[in-house]
């Protein structure tokens, strides 16, 4: 035996399961466990792998160094330059196309992604600020980053272990990492760390390799009955479509797909489901699936960075389906099948050091492209609603006092960061109004007692834990509370409503006076993502999203009749006329938060709503000067 026979029915599994995830991550409604693909694909690779190895051991003029030379040359050359390539592409249109923080975070990933480390950087990723991982074009990449990780462990075991330990060491590893993967994201809240860590995986490429070694007990074709692979299909067709309902993936409710692939790869190209698996268009999606993974993700990412939706239309979904096939046919034909052919070493050795040079470039030059395609800078008014360093917002910095800090008169201001870009919003307001407000913030975090931190990223919580018990110093003497939020992020929360309307039930008795603001009107895209695409010539429309006046109105239900407690709406004011822009002034800083500038004008067009609920000022505030605004639209 010289070879590892070729089984279609592998390469029609394969394409199921880059479907499978292409249709999920294209819209999870379409199939809401087709993420259960890419475990797939590990327990495939698993088998593969370990196929190849036992293949290589058995052969009589077996070497240890040579084997592992093979092997990991064969795995460079079928991973390596289609997965470079992309990266330099997409690192290209990420320079063009983001705006400079966001590409601040892209290059993070990319940096990590160069040395397949991508599942470790996606484990910790969390920025409130940062683009949402629906827009993370490399993302993705982690699954490859546990399979090179992988590759660096399995070689070595299945080369100097005897196949009777093999079998004992893979089954009894599996079982004990699935219980650690269960344990640590059920009772520890890991889950983000858990998904995409290599631990978790382990169990479904060693899954794989248990199925490479039971056939290779076999010299001829597999023996397993003939209805096996077709159960085994069966369950993956079940868990992509019911996973979601089952619970997360990797853990005990996660088995399903890997014990129906390994019923498949028990199977046969001869067997009824192995002849249905080896039908020629399959068989040849198969082969483009490790293409269509690497392409069809970055493309996505992009339309949704340049639509601001993560649920694209039909226009864009088409442009999705025709770029994705094309790059992927291309990466195919001209990069893959070229540089794994070993009868053309001399111009393989050329291209992969012409692709060495090209990834080298790129990194050096990213951030010089990026810079060459920004438009002109914006005041730092108009890219930030506060200074990060001078507001108590997932931090106590000085007494976090605003507005009129001689006053006797104090509000509490609390909230997320909705609550946080009010800082100038509230010095403005309390230096009309003759008070002094204390705002006390965090990211996501509603600062209110029983607030259901824990279904935060890991990020988060810290910071919302600790605001959260600054918070509640000042609430027993506290004798007028505003209360800010995304409400739309909030009300998502079954819990998080009951909290709030405790919170008020408590206070309303308490004869605390509660002023709870709507949510400022919700953009579909980022503001400066716009001026940056105006800029190249690629002008997108600003849209408002309804979806806020829903969450507004469920917040005022939730703040109705009860004593002291008034819901102020201010998203009809003249200021929201045209968002993101106010008298050709830009007043947003992303599609849901103003910034310094629409902050101040915001508390200029509120004060009389403030003045109504709160006190009458001994100076009337119609005679304020213009709220500060200074720098107009620049029109192209």
């Amino acid at each position: 035996m010289n070879s590892v026979a070729y089984r279609s029915d592998i390469q029609g599994l394969r394409a199921i399961a880059v479907i499978a995830v292409m249709a999920f991550h294209f819209n999870p409604a379409l199939l809401p466990g087709g993420f259960i693909g890419v475990d797939v694909f590990l327990v495939i690779s698993g088998f593969l792998i370990t196929s190849i190895l036992l293949n290589k051991k058995a052969q009589p003029n077996y070497i240890l160094g040579a084997a592992l030379k093979y092997f990991y040359i064969s795995r460079f050359k079928r991973i390596a330059p289609a997965y470079f390539i992309m990266l330099v592409v997409v690192a290209f249109l990420a320079a063009i196309f983001f705006i400079p923080e966001d590409f601040s975070t892209f290059k993070e990933g990319f940096q990590d992604a160069l040395f397949f480390n991508s599942n470790n950087y996606f484990a910790d990723f969390g920025d409130y600020f940062a683009p949402a991982n629906h827009e993370q074009p490399l993302l993705h990449t982690w699954s490859l980053a546990v399979e090179i990780q992988f590759y660096l462990l399995a070689p070595l075991l299945v080369l100097l272990l005897p196949k009777r330990i093999l079998t004992w060491v893979f089954l009894a590893s599996s079982i004990a990492l699935t219980f650690i993967a269960e344990y640590r994201m059920r009772a520890m809240g890991l889950e983000q760390a858990t998904y995409y860590s290599l631990y978790a995986r382990i169990p479904e490429f060693f899954a794989g390799c248990l199925v490479a070694l039971h056939l290779s007990s076999f010299h001829s074709e597999a023996k397993a009955p003939k209805w096996l692979p077709e159960i085994g299909l069966f369950l993956i067709l079940v868990a992509a479509i019911a996973q979601p309902r089952l619970g997360l993936f990797p853990g005990i409710a996660g088995l399903l797909p890997v014990l129906g692939c390994v019923l498949v790869l028990l199977g046969s190209p001869h067997y009824k489901s192995g002849q249905w698996l080896s039908n020629s268009s399959l068989v040849w999606v198969g082969s483009l699936s490790y293409s269509l993974y690497l392409w069809h993700w970055p493309v996505l990412a992009v339309l949704r960075y340049y639509t601001g939706e993560e649920v694209l239309d039909g226009f864009y979904g088409s442009v999705f389906v025709v770029l994705t096939i094309t790059l992927s046919i291309i990466s195919y034909y001209v990069i893959e099948c070229p540089l794994r052919d070993n009868r053309q070493k001399k111009r393989n050795v050329f291209a992969y050091l012409a692709l060495g040079a090209i990834v080298l470039g790129a990194s050096q030059s990213l951030a010089g492209i990026n810079q060459y395609y920004a438009p002109k800078e914006l005041p730092t008014e108009y890219r930030r609603y506060a200074d990060p360093e001078k507001i108590c917002h997932g931090q106590i910095v000085g007494d976090c006092l605003r507005g009129d800090l001689s006053s006797s008169r104090e509000v509490l201001v609390l909230g997320d960061s909705h609550a946080a870009m009010l800082n100038h919003f509230f010095d403005y307001l309390g230096k009309e109004l003759r008070f002094k407000a204390r705002v006390i913030t965090a990211s996501s975090c509603v600062t209110i007692p029983g607030f259901d931190y824990e279904r935060l990223p890991k990020w988060a919580q810290g910071a919302c834990v600790r605001q959260l018990e600054e918070a509640e110093r000042y609430l027993a003497n506290a004798q007028t509370i505003v209360l800010a939020g995304m409400w739309t992020y909030q009300v998502k929360s079954s819990t998080f409503q009951s909290v709030l309307s405790k919170f008020l039930n408590q206070m309303s008795e308490s004869n605390v006076r509660i002023i709870v603001l709507s949510q400022v009107p919700l953009l579909k895209s980022n503001p400066l993502r716009t001026y940056r695409f105006d800029n190249i010539g690629m002008r997108s429309e600003t849209v408002v999203k309804k979806s806020y006046e829903q969450a507004n109105s469920k917040i005022k239900v939730l703040s109705e009749n009860r004593k002291g407690v008034t819901f102020l709406d201010l998203s009809d004011l003249s200021l929201f006329s045209s968002p993101p822009f106010y008298n050709e002034l830009l007043t947003y800083f992303d599609s849901h938060h103003l910034n310094e500038i629409g902050a101040r004008n915001y508390a200029f067009y509120a004060v009389n709503e403030f003045r109504k609920i709160l006190w009458t000022p001994s100076v009337d505030a119609s005679s304020s000067v213009e709220a500060s605004v200074d720098v107009k639209r620049t029109e192209k």
